[in-house]
C-alpha cells in the first residue's frame, strides 16, 4: 500500500521536532524535551511524548561524506517508532538540501540497493510501508549503509553510515515504544 507524502511526513514530524530540540533549536512553544534511551559510537536513540504517545528514534551522523556540493545541512539516517501508529519502524534519510521531486534517493546497504521515491524537502522514505521492514532487516545484518543523494542544483552526496552498534539502539527503541 503506498502512503501519501502527507502522511508520511505527519508521522515525521515528531522525530524531527526530537532531533531539533537536541540540536538546541527551541521557539517560544517548544515541544517536550527528548529523553536519552541509549546510544554508542555511530547511533544515539531518545523518545519523547506527543499527543498522549510516546515518539521513540534513533540516527546516526554519517562516518564518512564526498560529493561535488559547496555546503549543505545536517545529513543523518534515522528509523523512528510511535505509539499507536500502525507503521512499527520507518526509515527515513536526509541529505542536508532539498530533494527535486520524482527523483528518488538511492540507498545502499552491504551492496543491497533500495529506492527511497518519496522525497519532500530535505526528506527521502520508500514509497511502500512494508519495505521500512525490510530495510531495518538489512540494517540489522549489515555493517554499512550509504546515501546517494542529488540536490535541486544537481549537486550530489554520497554519505556512508556503519552500522555497527545499531541493532542494541533499536532494541532500545523497541523496549521503549513497543
Amino acid at each position: 500500500m503506498t502512503v501519501p507524502v502527507t502522511a508520511r511526513l505527519l508521522f515525521l514530524v515528531p522525530a524531527l521536532v526530537g532531533v531539533a530540540l537536541l540540536c538546541g533549536i527551541q521557539g517560544a512553544d517548544a515541544q517536550p524535551k527528548p529523553e536519552p534511551l541509549a546510544s554508542n559510537a555511530n547511533w544515539a536513540a531518545h523518545s519523547f511524548v506527543t499527543d498522549g504517545n510516546k515518539v521513540c528514534y534513533m540516527y546516526a551522523k554519517p562516518a564518512g561524506s564526498k560529493g561535488n556540493y559547496k555546503r549543505r545541512g545536517e545529513p543523518n539516517v534515522m528509523v523512528t517508532r510511535r505509539q499507536g501508529s500502525r507503521t512499527t519502524e520507518e526509515v527515513s534519510v536526509t541529505s542536508g538540501y532539498p530533494y527535486p521531486a520524482k527523483k528518488p534517493v538511492r540507498v545502499t546497504i552491504d551492496g543491497r540497493r533500495f529506492s527511497f521515491d518519496v522525497t519532500q524537502d530535505e526528506h527521502a522514505w520508500v514509497s511502500e510501508e512494508s519495505l521500512d521492514a525490510t530495510v531495518v532487516k538489512a540494517m540489522i545484518r549489515g555493517r554499512e549503509l550509504t546515501v546517494r543523494g542529488t540536490s535541486l542544483k544537481g549537486t550530489y552526496s554520497e554519505d556512508t553510515y556503519s552500522l555497527i552498534g545499531f541493532t542494541k539502539i533499536r532494541d532500545a527503541i523497541v523496549r521503549a515504544c513497543p
